[in-house]
């Protein structure tokens, strides 16, 4: 009896810190947004499409700002059409707001 609640006892404990582990593992950092406003510009942008100038930012978080523009312009999805590198070393992002295929 004794064993078995040493067991279950270990168990639980067990369970809980992996239950912490998973959580911190899921959890969704907040964005730096200084990190944005020092490296990330906006070249030119309309009713159709955006465009990024930027660096040390990965282009996957710009289709966020991009998706969050065209929702707000047009109610339509941004389209990733293409990356251009700059002589300086920076590249430009061009998104296509359209409505979703």
């Amino acid at each position: 009896m004794i064993k078995r609640f040493a067991l279950l006892l270990s168990l639980c404990a067990l369970s809980a810190c992996s239950w912490g582990y998973w959580e911190r593992q899921n959890s969704v950092p907040e964005p730096d947004y200084k990190r944005f406003v020092n490296n990330v510009k906006v070249i030119s942008e309309s009713a159709t499409h955006v465009t990024y100038e930027y660096r040390n930012v990965r282009v996957d978080e710009l289709a966020v700002l991009a998706a969050l523009y065209c929702n707000e312009q047009t109610s339509k999805q941004a389209y990733l059409d293409k990356i251009i590198l700059q002589p300086d070393h920076s590249r430009r992002a061009v998104f296509i707001c359209k409505q979703r295929p």
